[in-house]
């Protein structure tokens, strides 16, 4: 695995990226970085290769200018634009919670490019509007605590929050979120991001859960059972909706199932996305 700093449209954004073969993106949660894949780039990358952007202003990537696009909408497009600048035509994109929803915009927008679907316990794909606000201020208030007191427990305790069993965090990766945090504009472009995101949330070009009919790639749908973001029984009935579509369900698995469960995640993407097809 190595990290790079692409520039893409004058945003600087930070990636992560291994293998060789057919391309993978790999796209994280808000409020998160690309480090969330730690236990599954390298596994993946035995197969395709693998790309983990940190979403514009997340991590060590650059703000974007949303242009007074909802950010979700502006945010695919910009992931849009990485990939053409990585030479991707074609690719496989895989999205966990916000990027879930980041993930299925890109495919409806550029079915052209996207070959196959992954979406992982994100409630701003598949919950209900009357839930959205709700999901979305307890995330806001889960991360801002963490960043307005940026500590090595202050991270742990971000994480724990959201997970089954506390003792799955990836401890590899908290040196990095502590670092990322320490940035003087992060709270900033988080905060500015997810009163957007609230603001624009019944907005239809940040909304997916009234299209689910009309994503035509093959897809899989990952969520925890424990999950207190995402509610498992919304995915379900969401992947039904969805034309080509089938949802897993991991037992004792909270927000992060490639966190929790890495070697049952990476399996099931492995077998979801054959060589030829990615």
């Amino acid at each position: 695995m190595r990290a790079q700093f692409i520039a893409v449209e004058e945003t600087r954004t930070r990636v992560l990226s291994a293998g060789e073969g057919p391309s993978l993106l790999l796209l994280h949660p808000i409020g998160h970085s690309a480090d969330v894949f730690i236990r599954n780039i390298e596994a993946l990358a035995t197969r395709f290769h693998v790309i983990a952007p940190d979403l514009p202003g997340h991590g060590f990537s650059d703000r974007l200018d949303f242009k007074g696009k909802p950010p979700q909408q502006a945010t695919a497009q910009h992931l849009c634009s990485l990939m053409t600048e990585l030479d991707c035509a074609q690719f496989a994109v895989l999205g966990s919670s916000y990027g879930g929803l980041i993930a299925a915009l890109m495919a409806l927008d550029t079915p052209e490019r996207v070959k196959r679907l992954c979406i992982v316990g994100s409630a701003s794909t598949f919950g209900q509007d009357e839930d959205q606000a709700t999901v979305l201020h307890a995330v806001k208030e889960n991360v801002s605590r963490a960043m307005r007191a940026a500590t090595l427990a202050a991270c742990r305790e971000r994480l724990g929050n959201i997970l089954y069993d506390r003792s799955r965090v990836a401890e590899e990766i908290l040196p990095l979120q502590l670092t990322c945090y320490a940035f003087p504009d992060r709270l900033a472009a988080f905060l500015d991001t997810m009163d957007a995101l609230i603001t624009s949330a019944q907005a239809h070009q940040g909304r997916i859960h009234d299209r689910l009919e009309h994503i035509r790639q093959p897809a899989l749908v990952i969520v925890g059972r424990n999950d207190t973001r995402a509610d498992w029984r919304t995915h379900e009935r969401g992947a039904q909706r969805m034309a080509n579509a089938r949802c897993l369900v991991f037992d004792e698995c909270g927000h992060l199932p490639q966190m929790e469960h890495p070697a049952r995640f990476n399996s099931a993407l492995l077998d979801f996305i054959p060589d030829e097809d990615a």
